[in-house]
């Protein structure tokens, strides 16, 4: 008779997927709800190299009691929410060492039409704060009296620290940039407020990060962590790395099959989506993952031509 011992040693269905993920397979990495998963990041992407960037800026974390803003910029795909996601947890952290109980604000699904204008995405923004503010037990008594008194972002987010609990801060993870210039500086120059601190993704970065460093330069800049796309050497990284937690349990990939991955996935997404999909259809198919037969290029062919016949439906 199975007890719970043996449903927690118990290997996940196919070596990609991750704790509390088993069942959303896609979802990025949430280090701070989720502790068990920060040791599941895997330098892809360039992501160890912007993870040390991020930290360098950070220093003892003493500036970000003040306030700051930070950007995590790159193609679509390439893990930024999960990078996002893993800085959120590291400036929590941090925080915590100037004394701080620092909670995550997650807003970055506020945000339904992406042609509002910057004025009217902030007001969103700004009224949608109040109650998750609430609800992560940041909130002083009476400090709705803050958004009575005003409505408008640009009065209301420089006195936040006011409307927060003594001894605490906000890691607010924001809707990512519509218009990237106007949007990441009006945050990191008229918005800001101590001990609260934004967090943002976008796939639009090029020329504009020295536009915004350029109307930023007298005041607390911005900090950008900037991501690559995925390469073949990424793919291996994170098969390799994914396998390596179940040794023994899971078939391995041939190079031929290692190839024809790479060819297949232009980002991260799809990379733990085919990987995932395929091998579910291989174990499904063998029933017997244990020992079984390598993984090759025609698994992936398969997967990828079953995803076509289903009009692009996911595994």
């Amino acid at each position: 008779m199975s007890g719970a011992g043996d449903a927690a040693r118990r290997p996940p269905a196919t070596p990609f997927l991750v704790p509390r993920f088993e069942h959303v397979p896609m979802r990025p990495l949430r280090p701070f709800d989720h502790p068990e998963q920060d040791g599941f990041y895997v330098d892809v992407c360039g992501s160890t190299a912007a993870f040390a960037s991020a930290m360098s800026a950070f220093g003892d974390f003493g500036e970000l009691v003040e306030g700051g803003y930070v950007l995590v910029a790159g193609e679509s795909g390439c893990g930024k929410t999960a990078m996002v996601n893993r800085l959120a947890e590291r400036v929590r952290a941090g925080l915590a060492r100037h004394n701080l109980r620092a909670g995550v604000v997650d807003m970055t699904a506020v945000l339904e039409d992406q042609e509002r204008s910057v004025d009217q995405r902030m007001l969103r923004v700004c009224h949608r704060l109040l109650p998750l503010l609430r609800k992560a037990d940041l909130l002083r008594q009476g400090a709705e009296a803050l958004w009575d008194r005003y409505d408008d972002p640009r009065l209301i987010f420089p006195e936040l620290d006011t409307a927060l609990e003594p001894g605490t801060a906000a890691v607010v993870l924001l809707p990512s940039p519509g218009d990237l210039k106007l949007e990441v500086v009006r945050y990191a120059k008229t918005l800001s407020s101590r001990r609260v601190v934004f967090l943002a993704e976008s796939s639009m970065l090029g020329d504009r990060v020295v536009d915004i460093e350029q109307e930023l330069e007298d005041f607390r800049p911005a900090v950008v962590v900037e991501m690559r796309t995925l390469t073949a050497e990424d793919v291996d990284r994170f098969v390799t790395d994914r396998l390596g937690r179940h040794p023994g349990v899971f078939p391995g990939i041939t190079r031929e099959g290692l190839r024809r991955l790479s060819i297949m996935c232009p980002s991260v997404k799809t990379l733990q989506r085919t990987a995932h999909g395929t091998y579910k259809m291989v174990l499904e198919g063998d029933g017997d993952p244990v020992g079984g037969r390598a993984v090759d290029d025609e698994d992936f062919r398969r997967y990828q031509a079953e995803q076509l016949r289903r009009g692009g439906g996911r595994s």
